[in-house]
């Protein structure tokens, strides 16, 4: 998260957002938690199991969207 999401602050690497105060502990966890779903999807398909490939990025989706997971699970379903 480069930004607060309530006041737009820059954020650096603190989960407290340096102008507004904002507990951010919470959803720099969720965040966390996609990227790393999100890289067992690639580890998994660089393993050519794609069913547990699919069922990663399909969590990593759940947690946050990105443009990546989006392409890794549209390339999963198509195979």
């Amino acid at each position: 998260m480069e930004r607060c999401p309530i006041c737009k602050a820059r954020l650096k690497e603190d989960w407290i957002c340096p102008r507004c105060g904002t507990d951010l502990t919470s959803p720099q966890r969720v965040a966390l938690a996609a990227e790393w779903w999100q890289q067992q999807a690639i580890d998994l398909l660089s393993k050519g199991q794609l069913i547990a490939a699919n069922q990663a990025v399909e969590q990593a989706l759940s947690l946050k969207y990105t443009p990546l997971a989006q392409a890794l699970h549209g390339f999963l379903t198509k195979n």
